[in-house]
């Protein structure tokens, strides 16, 4: 399913890829994929374990991918064919987390051109937390998340609502075990945290038309000038 919109593109993202990435195995099952819930889940929610919680707990502008202010352009691939729409920098093919170059060219009807500001780069921090009432299902959890689904080096997901794969690089991970409440506080939780940082970008503004220039005449200090803008 579809989850057009900054954050929730994301938060589905995560959520896939944990519910693809994550199995434990023991002496009754080969293979068992492993509930993946927003938050910890309600006393009233079904839940067995193991399982894992996705947490936001940390949106930053990331001045470090700045860049400096810039009007980007959409241009109709009906207007300029001639063009290919990857030859200029001022040119882009999709909307952070929401419309892929399909959905832009549907999105600009009869306007040469749509125009947006410069998109605002945002990093996403999010809390990953995996409870195990068993060590084996324990250890296959951590295993699997350091291999398959945060691993060390050369880590991204992607995004399907705009068909960008972004930067997911695992920041840490640590052990917090506690104490089973419904247990009466006799068994243990075995429980991981991981830390992960998504890269995003955040639109300034929506999509809107711009009126095309079709003649610049002007004059310069050697001389003067005419051109044609297309």
């Amino acid at each position: 399913m579809s989850n057009p919109g900054f954050l929730l593109a994301e938060d589905a993202a995560l959520k896939a890829r944990l519910l693809n990435g994550l199995s434990v195995s023991d002496d009754r099952q080969n293979s068992r994929k492993v509930q993946v819930f927003y938050r910890y889940p309600e006393s009233d929610t079904e839940r067995s374990f193991p399982f894992v919680t996705i947490e936001l707990i940390g949106i930053s502008h990331a001045r470090y991918r700045q860049e400096s202010e810039l009007t980007y352009y959409y241009v109709s691939p009906e207007f300029s064919a001639s063009v290919p729409l990857s030859s200029s920098s001022n040119k882009i093919d999709y909307f952070p987390s929401e419309y892929v170059d399909a959905d832009m060219e549907n999105i600009v009807g009869d306007s040469p051109y749509l125009a947006t500001q410069q998109m605002i780069p945002i990093d996403l921090t999010y809390q990953i937390s995996t409870y195990c009432r068993s060590q084996r299902h324990d250890r296959d959890l951590t295993a699997g998340m350091l291999r398959y689904v945060f691993p060390f080096r050369r880590s991204y997901i992607t995004i399907p609502e705009d068909n960008t794969s972004r930067r997911c690089d695992l920041l840490s991970w640590r052990s917090s075990d506690v104490m089973d409440q419904e247990a009466g506080y006799k068994k243990r939780i075995f429980r991981k945290v991981y830390t992960v940082q998504i890269n995003s970008e955040l639109p300034q503004s929506d999509l809107f038309a711009a009126e095309a220039a079709f003649e610049i005449q002007g004059s310069l200090a050697y001389g003067s000038v005419s051109d044609t803008i297309w």
